[in-house]
């Protein structure tokens, strides 16, 4: 089943930088029209955004601005949306925080934000805006997910399990369409990612997993965007991250996957002394 998006509309949330800016530039060289949402404090980035993608592809876009951790913004976004926009007939949920560190030294209100942001602002979000989609049999929700949903990944772990939570729910509301229905919803699945995401949270670059399987929005997007339009249940972006991540998560057995998430989810400095990472750094970059 292929999704149309030329001429449609598609909402997507966290748009103005990485990769939800990423995916607003598929959809609008696909033909889509655009809401795009950020907060408040990125107005300017995303109003100058939305003028360079009317000028360069030609395509209606809105602006909106809201907080969706707020108690009611999701719900206050919803009604804003309808109130200006004929149809919203695709939600991208995208818009997320992290956080890099051992789980008892994590910050109490970055805890919170995490949740309300990544776990109860895509449940509401997907509530508020499928059953039109459903009633016209036609449209998606594209949850923004992470490779690491399919894993405990220690330093990352409540992160981690919000992505769980997204990739289980996705994947629910998806068993539950009814029969014959033309709507799409699926999981994008990136591996770390070169955006403003992973520097906030502070994730080191000597990162194991930013070794193992670093990619650029480019590179994560435009096929990302391909896929979901394809229909396809959940992606993940290179064909390396596919075999291990898929692979290893349903392949190896618990007990084993939690020792090589132990390992793994390591800094090179922990095995390799800094004296001798910055000889070999020195090295490249002469």
């Amino acid at each position: 089943m292929k999704l149309q998006v030329k001429g449609r509309n598609v909402l997507v949330t966290g748009a103005a930088m990485g990769i939800g800016k990423g995916l607003s530039e598929c959809f609008a060289r696909e033909g889509a029209n655009l809401i795009l949402v950020d907060l408040p404090a990125q107005k300017e980035c995303l109003t100058d955004w939305a003028a360079k993608l009317r000028k360069t592809f030609g395509v209606r876009i809105w602006t909106f601005y809201r907080d969706l951790t707020e108690s009611d913004g999701p719900e206050q976004l919803y009604k804003q949306v309808v109130r200006d926009v004929p149809e919203v007939h695709v939600l991208v949920n995208n818009a997320g925080i992290c956080w890099f560190g051992r789980f008892l030294e994590m910050p109490m209100e970055r805890l919170h934000t995490m949740i309300l942001l990544n776990c109860l602002a895509y449940a509401k979000m997907s509530r508020l805006f499928l059953p039109a989609m459903i009633q016209r049999s036609e449209g998606g929700i594209l949850n923004v997910s992470s490779v690491s949903a399919f894993q405990p990944v220690p330093t990352l772990g409540l992160y981690a399990s919000t992505k769980a939570l997204t990739q289980s729910l996705t994947e629910a509301i998806r068993a539950e369409l009814p029969n014959g229905s033309r709507v799409v919803v699926s999981t994008l699945n990136p591996p770390f990612t070169r955006t403003h995401l992973i520097e906030d949270a502070g994730v080191p670059l000597d990162y194991i997993p930013v070794k193992m399987s670093f990619m650029t929005v480019d590179e994560v997007v435009s096929s990302g965007v391909k896929a979901f339009m394809r229909g396809k249940e959940r992606y993940v972006p290179g064909l390396f991250n596919r075999i291990f991540y898929l692979g290893l998560s349903k392949f190896t057995p618990h007990s084993i996957l939690n020792r090589l998430s132990r390992l793994l989810t390591r800094r090179l400095s922990d095995f390799i002394p800094v004296p001798v990472m910055a000889f070999f750094n020195g090295l490249k970059s002469k």
